[in-house]
């Protein structure tokens, strides 16, 4: 649900920190730790970078700099969660911060949220233009479930002549423009053709219903900031259309960040949808982050046992589609039950992570312990940072605890290059 805080002046430096922040990343976490007391920012670092970020960071390491046009190197990263990733406020902070310093591929995957009668990205906005609409989450039943796709959802639709429009908000995002568009939908002899075109209703481009493979590109004419979609049927038997995303590239060496992120997903949720497994190669990924488990234990009887069980099969499942990938797994922050009873199963869903990662040489990023550690909520919503649901954050909250996983990989990298 959106929330409306009260700005103060602590807020707004925050917001501008993007640009005030110094590059060096120990800089940085001193000036976060004098402005906020009460983080523990010696605490935040990636534990086994070295060992689990290898191979990205020697991808990374691989990009110029400053960015040029060449070589056309891209990295890839695909970040999956739960509430705390769907508004993208995190990750877009991330997701400035990585391309400011390595380079800016493009905006990565986007999803017509307005279609889902749910919450999106504030750097993208997509419009209805017409048609009913179905949608479909891995949080749903597993009959269900298995129709949504690398979003973590899917929309579906029976009607030709339905679409929406795509639009970023370069206010917010002057570098969000694109020149290619890949559509990732089912395609087969009865889905529909899909158009592509500009505001004034010229045609930029057709992508058949009947041709192969889920991820169709589509090379723009130019860069473009706006973009109308629509089903179309060229004969009879084309009766649906099921969409799963969209990527958008801006044709430039750098970094993509892939954001994807469900309310009230937890990691079983993600292993009853075979479809998010199977669309990810088409974002080739060299570095998957993980971020769940607020949900996993958020009620009580939370299980180690079979969390870990859930976790594993999770992990595997990443490996197996996308072996050259590293993985990152982040503990969840801090929350409460009830808006009122801290939660000790957090703790021990941390410690589950964490002997995970060092048993199978994965990195491990825990966010609770910069933050402050048990119960720290509290001091969050007191100056801002969190919501009245001491589950959730505010803008500025989010912006930080993403601000706070940039330092810790930007951290682990300086060592890895030295």
């Amino acid at each position: 649900m959106p929330m409306v805080l009260r700005v103060s002046w602590g807020v707004v430096w925050l917001l501008l920190w993007p640009v005030l922040a110094p590059a060096q990343p120990t800089r940085a976490l001193d000036s976060l730790q004098a402005r906020y007391p009460f983080l523990n920012t010696r605490a935040n670092r990636i534990e086994n970078a070295q060992i689990g970020l290898q191979r990205f960071y020697e991808r990374l390491s691989q990009l110029p700099l400053p960015p040029t046009t060449l070589p056309a190197h891209r990295v890839s990263i695909v970040h999956l969660g739960d509430s705390h990733l769907q508004a993208d406020e995190l990750t877009d902070e991330v997701r400035q911060q990585l391309q400011r310093r390595h380079g800016n591929a493009g905006r990565g995957l986007v999803f017509p949220y307005r279609l889902a009668r749910t919450n999106g990205s504030s750097a993208y906005f997509t419009r209805l233009l017409g048609g009913t609409w179905r949608t479909r989450r891995l949080t749903g039943r597993p009959d269900t479930a298995r129709w949504a796709g690398v979003s973590g959802l899917s929309v579906a639709t029976n009607d030709s002549g339905a679409g929406f429009a795509l639009r970023i908000a370069l206010l917010r995002r002057p570098t969000g423009q694109f020149n290619q568009l890949t559509l990732l939908r089912q395609p087969g002899p009865t889905a529909f053709d899909w158009q592509v075109r500009t505001a004034s209703g010229r045609l930029l481009g057709t992508i058949p219903g009947t041709a192969p493979g889920v991820a169709q590109p589509l090379p723009l004419d130019s860069l473009r900031s706006y973009v109308e979609l629509r089903t179309t049927r060229a004969t009879a038997a084309q009766t649906r259309a099921l969409l799963y995303g969209l990527l958008l590239d801006n044709g430039q060496p750098g970094l993509i960040y892939h954001s994807m992120g469900v309310n009230g997903a937890a990691v079983r949720h993600y292993n009853q949808t075979p479809r998010y497994f199977e669309q990810l190669p088409a974002l080739d990924p060299d570095l998957f982050i993980v971020s769940l488990g607020t949900n996993d234990a958020y009620s009580a009887g939370f299980d180690t046992a079979i969390f870990r069980r859930q976790l594993d099969t999770l992990v595997t499942r990443l490996r197996r589609r996308c072996p050259r990938a590293d993985v990152l797994l982040t503990g969840p922050p801090d929350s409460f039950r009830a808006r009122r009873y801290r939660n000790p199963d957090l703790a021990r869903l941390r410690a589950v992570l964490r002997a995970y990662a060092q048993e199978h040489d994965l990195a491990y990023w825990d966010v609770s312990e910069p933050q402050g550690g048990y119960g720290s909520m509290r001091t969050w919503l007191a100056h801002g940072l969190a919501a009245p649901d001491l589950v959730h954050f505010s803008t500025a909250g989010y912006r930080l605890q993403g601000h706070l996983l940039y330092l810790a990989i930007q951290d682990g990298f300086a060592s890895f290059t030295r």
